[in-house]
């Protein structure tokens, strides 16, 4: 089958998008082993670090627990046996980072491990986005017909992709917590090694090629 003459228009739109939320792991050692979620509370460190939030107005369940690690030299375990916890801790408002960062810091059995920023998901924005590349491909093809002195007849194909580019956290020592924690007693601006607001970029690329008319020369 022969191919169809066409024309091919590339659009591309990119924008920063700010997080909105942030998840902060935690690993907390503790002095004796709980299994399962009973841990928050029965644990000693880690009931202390959630009553804590709890004091910055964090509900329940916006601290979960995502592992328990043990060693025992002896091979046996038992209440008696150390253990690492693995603490997830949802923060819904960025306003209040700061303060859970100051609260971990002052858990002298805490370590934070890392930030995972989480970002609105706008259905609506990506579809405002794909209609506005769509109508600016369309335009674009319609000069570049008109200039070339063909008529346009129709899309022959269509490809759309959407990159997120997001920088790759690197893992925050707890010293940097422990800043936080300077930075909050005296009020003072210091360098974190991180920052407390974070975004990505995003970007919509579309391909389509348009059939169009035989050239037909003057």
């Amino acid at each position: 089958m022969e191919k169809p003459d066409t024309i091919t228009i590339a659009v591309k739109r990119r924008e920063e998008i700010a997080a909105d939320k942030v998840a902060v792991h935690v690993t907390i050692k503790g002095s004796s082993l709980v299994t399962g979620n009973a841990a928050l509370k029965k644990a000693k460190e880690v009931s202390q670090l959630v009553s804590s939030l709890r004091g910055l107005g964090l509900k329940d369940e916006d601290v979960s627990l995502r592992g328990i690690s043990t060693e025992s030299s002896a091979g046996i375990l038992g209440r008696s046996t150390s253990a690492s916890y693995q603490v997830c801790i949802q923060c819904n408002n960025l306003e209040a980072l700061a303060d859970i960062l100051g609260v971990v810091a002052e858990q002298k059995n805490a370590r934070l491990d890392h930030l995972a920023w989480r970002y609105p998901d706008d259905h609506k924005t990506k579809s405002d986005w794909l209609q506005t590349c769509l109508a600016e491909a369309k335009e674009k093809a319609a000069r570049v017909a008109s200039g070339l002195g063909v008529a346009l007849l129709g899309v022959h194909t269509f490809s759309e992709k959407w990159l997120d580019f997001e920088q790759e956290g690197r893992p925050f020592l707890n010293e940097a917590a422990a800043a936080v924690s300077i930075a909050l007693g005296k009020q003072a601006a210091v360098d974190l090694g991180f920052p407390l607001s974070h975004s990505k970029r995003i970007e919509l690329q579309i391909e389509a090629q348009f059939r169009v008319s035989p050239f037909k020369p003057a």
